[in-house]
């Protein structure tokens, strides 16, 4: 039975199903805005960046306060959807429901990184940490079924792929209208 349910796990592995669907649906948002705002970041550097680990600090930080905005905003929300006062489950949930906000800038931070020490050449780091963004935004539509407990398909991941171009659309106009 244990092997089995470790299978279970590895192979065929999906969300809680007992997760309401709005916590699916705040986490996949959270997911798609982390990316988008991390990409954006991601998009105007230079190699020149790379130096002194300016470039991965600047997206871990544009990463945590985004992370920060994020959960204050969904607490501010929670008044709106509730009268009761927030509590620390409340909270909890919050955080949680944030994290992929947080957890979008974590590996590119760390190509950037690797290109400031020299491990990379500085333009392969760059061009690798928005490629990792932009498999992530494909992969959306397989996140997706995965927290609705449905099965993925080839279907889904053409989806995924048209969300990630939808929201690589979204951060070049960021770019282009923020810089």
């Amino acid at each position: 039975m244990r092997d089995q349910s470790l299978r279970e796990r590895v192979v065929r592995y999906r969300a809680d199903p007992a997760l309401p669907r709005e916590q699916a649906a705040a986490r996949i948002s959270a997911y798609v805005y982390g990316n988008i705002i991390v990409f954006a970041t991601t998009v105007p550097l230079l190699p020149a960046d790379l130096h002194h680990a300016h470039a991965a600090l600047l997206v871990l930080g544009v990463a945590a306060s985004t992370y920060l905005a994020h959960v204050f905003a969904d607490v501010v929300g929670h008044n709106v959807r509730s009268e009761l006062p927030l509590t620390r489950a409340d909270l909890w949930h919050e955080l949680r429901d944030s994290w992929p906000v947080l957890t979008s800038g974590l590996v590119p931070a760390a190509l950037l990184a690797a290109g400031a020490w020299h491990w990379v050449p500085g333009q392969a780091a760059l061009v690798t940490s928005e490629a990792y963004l932009l498999l992530r935004m494909a992969l959306i539509g397989l996140l997706m079924e995965r927290l609705r407990s449905g099965r993925p398909s080839a279907r889904t991941l053409l989806a995924g792929v048209l969300l990630a171009a939808a929201a690589a659309g979204v951060s070049l106009v960021k770019v282009a209208v923020g810089h």
